[in-house]
């Protein structure tokens, strides 16, 4: 097995509907910059913020992402501030702001095409 040193990141690659509307939800809702475009017309693009990286597919398929299960879990270093930002641009928030008993203060999010994606903070 591979030295874990030989590892460099992750992304989390999401297929979803329609990439415009999802580019634009990251981009201008969540307040990442698209750092990356692939096919003409695109069908892979990648959008950044700070360490996160969230690649968007065009999904050829007609699967759902799980209502139960996250997708992806953000590590944030001022969890208000993000829970406000939310907030103020109507994010869908499926599960409030709280103290969990797992010691993260952490709410989900759901995007255009129903990932839930967590926001949380540590002690």
């Amino acid at each position: 097995m591979a030295n874990s040193e030989s590892f460099s990141h992750s992304a989390v690659i999401f297929p979803v509907s329609n990439l415009e509307n999802s580019i634009e939800f990251y981009t201008q809702k969540l307040g990442f910059e698209k750092t990356f475009e692939w096919g003409k017309p695109m069908y892979y693009a990648v959008v950044k913020k700070g360490g996160v990286g969230i690649h968007l597919t065009k999904r050829s398929d007609g699967g759902r992402p799980s209502k139960y299960h996250r997708a992806l879990y953000i590590f944030v270093n001022d969890i208000e501030k993000v829970n406000k930002n939310c907030k103020d641009q109507n994010v869908r928030i499926v599960n409030d702001l709280e103290e969990r008993d797992y010691k993260m203060r952490d709410f989900d999010i759901e995007d255009p095409d129903g990932f839930i994606i967590t926001f949380g903070k540590g002690d």
